[in-house]
C-alpha cells in the first residue's frame, strides 16, 4: 500500500514530527511504500531519525511563519496548495494522512480530502468558535478524523464528523521491571511555552525545595518562554535545584535516571512524554488538565491534581518525595497501561482503519 503523510515541516523537533516519524518507520517495517510530504522546510534534514526507505519531499524550500503580513502568509498558502496539488497528480497514493488542521486545509482546498484521513494532535477547543465551525464542516469531507482520545472524538462526532481513536505509539520498549531510583531527581519535558505551565511548576517547586533542598528537577525542551522561565527560577531562588537542559536526543536515558515525572500543562492533546515516562517505570504527578493525562493515568496509574492549582501540585510532589512505596505502586500500574501503546498494538489499529475504509 502507498501511504503518504503530509506535515507542515518534518524538520522541526516537536510532538507531531516525532509521531509522524514513528508511524512512517513502522509502516515501512510492515512492507508499505511510505513517503512524507513536508510543506515547508526550516532545517536541512528531518528532526527525528527516519528509516532509509521512507521518501521525503519538500513543497516549499523555506520555513513556515505566521508572524509576517497577511499578504505574505496568503502567498505562502497559495504556493503550498498549488505545489501539493501538482505533487499528488504526479504521485498518486492509496492513503493520504494529513497531520493537523492547517495541512488538512491544504488537502481539502486541493481536492484530496475524500481520499485522506485527518489527524488531530491538539485539544478540540484550540481555536475560536468560528474557526472550529469551519474546521468541523471541512472535516466532514475527509474519510475520518483520527483523534488521540475518546473525549475529543465525542466532540467531533457531536458535530457530524466521523472519527476513529488511535493514540500515539511508544518510541521505545517498555522496561521489564520498575527501577528503584534514589537519585532525588525529578524530570519534566516539553515546549517552553505557556500551555505547558512551567511558570506554574516553578511556583509549585518553591516550597518543595525549601523543604527538600537535596532534591532537584531537570526540565528538557526549548521554546519562546525559556528566558522568562529562567528569570522566574532565579527570582524564586531555585537556581541550585532547577536546570533547563534544552532539547535532548536521548530523553530515554534521562527518564531512567530520574525518580519521578511531573507534568504541569494547562492543556494537552495526547502527552507523549507522559506515556514515555510510565513506559520507563516512572511514577507521575500531573495536573488533571484537558484531556490527555487522565486518559493515561486513570485507575491509579498516577497522581492527578486539580488543574492550575499551585499549592495542590506542591503537596502532590512532596507526597511523592516522602513516600517511595507510593512511587513504586504508581510505577507498576503505569507499566500495565503502557502495554496498550506499543508499536504493534497501535499499528493494528491503523491496519483495521485501512481495511474498514477501502
Amino acid at each position: 500500500m502507498r501511504i503518504s503523510f503530509v506535515i507542515l515541516d518534518i524538520t522541526r523537533c516537536y510532538g507531531t514530527e516525532r509521531t509522524t516519524t514513528l508511524l512512517a518507520n513502522k509502516f515501512v517495517e510492515q512492507g508499505h511504500e511510505v513517503s512524507i510530504l513536508s510543506v515547508f522546510k526550516e532545517k536541512d534534514k528531518p528532526g527525528f531519525s527516519l528509516n532509509d526507505k521512507v521518501m521525503v519531499d519538500y513543497l516549499i524550500q523555506e520555513p513556515y511563519t505566521h508572524k509576517k503580513s497577511v499578504l505574505f502568509i496568503g502567498k505562502q498558502y497559495i504556493k503550498a496548495i498549488i505545489a501539493l496539488r501538482k505533487h499528488y497528480q504526479h504521485n498518486p497514493q492509496d492513503v493520504i494522512i494529513g497531520q493537523a488542521f492547517l495541512v488538512c486545509f491544504f488537502l481539502w482546498i486541493s481536492g484530496y480530502a475524500r481520499q485522506a484521513f485527518a489527524c488531530e494532535h491538539y485539544k478540540y477547543g484550540l481555536y475560536n468558535r468560528s474557526i472550529r465551525t469551519f474546521r468541523n464542516w471541512m472535516y466532514r469531507h475527509f474519510k475520518k478524523v483520527i483523534t488521540l482520545t475518546d473525549c475529543y472524538a465525542k466532540e467531533y462526532e457531536y458535530h457530524g464528523v466521523k472519527t476513529k481513536v488511535i493514540p500515539n505509539m511508544l518510541p521505545f520498549s517498555i522496561v521489564d521491571n520498575i527501577h528503584t531510583n534514589n537519585t532525588k531527581k525529578i524530570i519534566s519535558a516539553g515546549r517552553l511555552q505557556p500551555e505547558k505551565g512551567y511558570d506554574l511548576l516553578l511556583q509549585a517547586l518553591k516550597p518543595v525545595f525549601t523543604q527538600y533542598p537535596d532534591w532537584s528537577i531537570d526540565i528538557y525542551g526549548e521554546g519562546n518562554d525559556r528566558a522568562m522561565l529562567e528569570k522566574l527560577r532565579d527570582d524564586l531562588g531555585l537556581l541550585p535545584n532547577v536546570r533547563f537542559l534544552g532539547f535532548s536526543s536521548n530523553i530515554h536515558k534521562a527518564y531512567l535516571e530520574a525518580s519521578f515525572y511531573v507534568m504541569s500543562s494547562r492543556h494537552e492533546g495526547f502527552p507523549m512524554v507522559l506515556l514515555e515516562a510510565i513506559a520507563c517505570g516512572l511514577p507521575v504527578v500531573s495536573y488533571d488538565c484537558p484531556s490527555g493525562p487522565a486518559a493515561l493515568l486513570k485507575d491509579e496509574a498516577g497522581l492527578l491534581v486539580e488543574p492550575e492549582n499551585i499549592p495542590a501540585l506542591s503537596d502532590a510532589i512532596i507526597r511523592m518525595i516522602e513516600h517511595p512505596e507510593l512511587r513504586e505502586a504508581y510505577a507498576k500500574k503505569g507499566l500495565q497501561v503502557a502495554l496498550g501503546y506499543t508499536p504493534d498494538a497501535i499499528y493494528r489499529k491503523w491496519q483495521a482503519l485501512f481495511i474498514e475504509n477501502k
